[in-house]
């Protein structure tokens, strides 16, 4: 009801009229993950290999059938936050194969995390019964709204995933005719794993898109990740030592590839458009992932979407920014008075920092 009454104050009149065109809109449930295609070598033993480590450290082969019975921990997160990154990032660091909620139970036994953009699309796994650990994934819905953006452009152009900037046009007709629904939608997203699963039985940690891609921070994210997953029955990770090494090879995969990463695709022909030959040829949803040897020159490697094309900046107006901010500091009240959501709170009012100047920039226009 707060958060109802939250945007009713905050909503202009376009915003009045944008919720009466949600009323007829319905949610699509796609699969939406960057890499969900990839195809690995499998060796004698029927191990599935990640990729070619470099010299730093070596990155675990894949089980398909782990030593016990694995039960997973959710990994949950609002569309357009970057699960596709963590999902290899869990691999990597155990050697445990990552499944999504969309294909899998969760009741095989075999798969170490399940990603899932529940309740935001209904994709609930349905042998859940014993995952009772997640590790909530947050993305600043500054971003992570135009990231879902992006994913319904292609979607709905039958463009492969993560490959293309959805034009400011399309982004600005998505944004006024659902932003009221989405970030009602990020907000229900938080508050449902916020609540349902407790931190302070070590149920529950939260994890941070921004901190997870910075060069300063992306290590010891990566290392509080290890630390939670090394605690489910069966599951071991990667020395501590090598987990900076691990970070940089999934995070920043891409400079590994070198000229391996390309879309393949003559003519501007979409998926449909293709003969089967053609079809192999495109390079789907994040392609190879593929960890080659480390160029000598690091300097200029950029940390981020693989999207290609021109850079698109998309916008928020002043009173869609002033209804994030509004919700931002709705739920960092909310949780601080619960006083054990120290880790939480700080990501939020880090996002509240950049909403804060993109309001300050607004009102100078």
């Amino acid at each position: 009801a707060g958060l109802e009454k939250m945007i009713g104050h905050a909503s202009t009149a376009q915003l009045m009229s944008t919720a009466l065109l949600l009323a007829c809109t319905t949610y699509l449930a796609v699969n939406t993950y960057f890499f969900s295609s990839i195809e690995y070598p499998r060796d004698n033993n029927s191990r599935r290999i990640l990729n070619t480590a470099p010299i730093e450290c070596q990155l675990p082969q894949i089980l398909q059938e782990p030593d016990q019975t694995i039960i997973p921990v959710y990994a949950p997160s609002y569309p357009g936050s970057g699960s596709g990154m963590t999902h290899y990032l869990y691999e990597a660091l155990t050697g445990l194969e990552a499944g999504n909620s969309y294909n899998n139970r969760g009741d095989e036994g075999i798969y170490v995390a399940l990603r899932t953009h529940y309740p935001v699309l209904y994709n609930y796994a349905k042998g859940a019964s014993k995952m009772d650990r997640c590790i909530l994934h947050l993305r600043n819905p500054l971003y992570a709204l135009p990231s879902y953006a992006s994913q319904r452009f292609e979607h709905i152009n039958d463009i492969p995933t993560h490959t293309q900037h959805a034009p400011l046009e399309f982004w600005i007709q998505w944004r006024d005719k659902n932003f009221v629904e989405e970030i009602k939608n990020w907000a229900k997203h938080m508050q449902y794993w916020v609540n349902n699963y407790d931190n302070t039985q070590r149920k529950r940690i939260v994890i941070s898109y921004e901190h997870l891609i910075h060069e300063e921070t992306g290590p010891e994210e990566t290392a509080f990740i290890a630390d939670f997953l090394r605690e489910g029955d069966g599951v071991s990770t990667v020395p501590p030592e090598n987990v900076p090494c691990v970070w940089d090879r999934v995070v920043n995969y891409e400079k590994y590839a070198g000229n391996n990463r390309k879309l393949i695709n003559e003519g501007g022909k979409t998926r449909g458009m293709m003969n089967e030959e053609e079809q192999h040829r495109w390079i789907d949803d994040g392609d190879l992932r593929k960890l080659s040897s480390r160029p000598s020159d690091l300097s200029n490697l950029a940390v981020g979407s693989t999207r290609g094309g021109d850079k698109v900046e998309y916008i928020f107006t002043r009173h869609q920014l002033q209804t994030i901010s509004d919700i931002l500091n709705m739920l960092k009240e909310k949780y601080q008075a619960k006083g054990n959501e120290d880790r939480l709170v700080k990501i939020l009012d880090e996002y509240l920092v950049e909403v804060g100047e993109k309001l300050r920039e607004a009102s100078t226009e």
